[in-house]
């Protein structure tokens, strides 16, 4: 490292194994770094110092003009140089890297600010935790990967705090990989008949849903906590914590997780890689920085075996031909058989159904064989209609579309390349599928 300062100081209390040369080399020295001291522009000290068999060489600001000396000395090292952008063309030619001061700067405060943020957040979740000593954790009605891994980590970040937690959905559990996954994880979960009283609990949670979306059995609950990555609440919780810009809820807990000094285990890291794997159609969706984070942090953790053991539990793989999976494969082949396309849009009514999983199944594989931007898939379980839309167009964003298309008549949402709706029958005159495809590609031509 040529020259020291400020930034060259940071780098050596995070690497102090650094050969530094400076005018300053002996104070450097008498700190317990290794150091020589004289000019970093003069080639008998640069040899001195070791540069001719330097792996690497990093140039700090003001230092410049040892640049070419450097690179005479020493042609094959990686050169990098700290300089304020548009001081000398020369640097930007000979040197392999040049990293703007300022960059270093804005990279440094953004850093801090998003550490104080997690920080903050912690301290909110952990006092609101604290203010109770039973917790009701309510998962989406037909609970998906992401859904169930991420309730899992709430619930042992609630007992670490000392806070029992129990875990509830109101729906069904319909593909076989979800199935899987529950038992792998050891997760036991509520179904209960009708809608419970919560009231007995000090705390109830929100998880991988906001308070509009899709439980039927905790439609009058406040919940204290939302945890979420969908389209953000105007509900006011004491801990919401609603992030569109991330790909998975998973997400959002492996970082709570890492905060509460939680050990992520196995069979928890495998249940958070496959529920990102699914919210982020196998990381097709454009992954955040958080996401990318997240799968750093599972690196290494997860249990193949058992990863393996979910997937080939999937009815995508083909591999189980099992009540649930045949209804999906009828399902499938009525929204193959009555898929019909209007402006741009492919639309497909699948009558009755069973399982909900089976009509945004049926929009996954759609997409993929219609030659269309967007497909949208819909059907009647007892007295509602559920819609699951798809799109490859990102900004399209679907969840906000059908937000809009059905606002006034009941629960829709979703993400910018996936969204549904819960619609009552009793909201939609017959027959309801003209009005569905008006209402969406209304709602489409003030998105386009």
């Amino acid at each position: 490292m040529l020259g020291c300062g400020d930034i060259g100081r940071i780098l050596l209390e995070k690497e102090p194994r650094l050969t530094v040369v400076d005018k300053k080399g002996d104070v450097l020295h008498k700190m317990g770094y290794h150091a020589v001291t004289g000019d970093p522009a003069d080639p008998d000290t640069l040899k001195k110092a070791g540069v001719e068999k330097a792996d690497a060489i990093l140039i700090l600001e003001k230092h410049s003009e040892g640049l070419q000396v450097v690179r005479e000395l020493n042609p094959e090292a990686l050169v990098l140089v700290v300089e304020n952008p548009g001081k000398r063309e020369d640097v930007y030619r000979t040197a392999d890297v040049v990293i703007p001061t300022s960059q270093c700067v804005a990279d440094e405060c953004l850093h801090l600010i998003q550490e104080h943020s997690k920080v903050k957040r912690k301290k909110t979740l952990e006092a609101v935790l604290h203010s109770g000593e039973s917790m009701a954790i309510i998962m989406h009605d037909n609970p998906d990967p992401d859904c169930i891994s991420s309730a899992l980590s709430l619930k042992l970040i609630a007992e670490k705090i000392g806070v029992s937690a129990d875990v509830y959905y109101g729906g069904q559990i319909g593909y076989s990989e979800n199935q899987v996954l529950v038992e792998l994880l050891g997760l036991d979960l509520i179904l209960p008949d009708g809608r419970p009283d919560f009231s007995h609990y000090h705390l109830t949670a929100f998880v991988d849903h906001s308070p509009w979306d899709y439980t039927s059995i905790a439609r009058d609950v406040n919940p204290d906590i939302v945890i979420d990555h969908h389209i953000q609440t105007e509900y006011e919780g004491q801990f919401v914590d609603v992030r569109e810009d991330v790909g998975s809820t998973s997400t959002i807990m492996i970082e709570y997780l890492q905060l509460f000094g939680i050990d992520i285990g196995a069979k928890l890291a495998t249940g958070l890689f496959y529920g990102l794997l699914v919210d982020t159609n196998s990381f097709r969706r454009v992954l955040s920085p958080e996401d990318l984070e997240a799968l750093t942090v599972l690196k290494g953790k997860m249990d193949i075996e058992m990863l393996s053991r979910v997937e080939k539990a999937g009815f995508s793989k083909g591999l189980r031909r099992g009540r649930t999976d045949a209804a999906f494969l009828d399902v499938l082949g009525e929204a193959v058989k009555n898929v019909q396309v209007q402006e741009g849009v492919a639309f497909s009514n699948v009558g009755k159904v069973k399982y909900r999983d089976s009509v945004s199944n049926s929009a996954d594989y759609l997409l993929k064989m219609e030659k269309v931007d967007v497909v949208v898939v819909y059907g009647t379980i007892k007295d509602a209609v559920y819609i699951s839309a798809r799109s490859w167009k990102e900004q399209l964003h679907v969840g906000k579309l059908l937000r809009e298309a059905f606002k006034d008549l009941g629960r829709a949402g979703g993400h910018p390349l996936m969204g549904g709706a819960v619609i009552p029958l009793e909201k939609l005159s017959e027959p309801f599928e003209k009005e569905i495809i008006k209402r969406i590609l209304t709602a489409k031509s003030h998105h386009s």
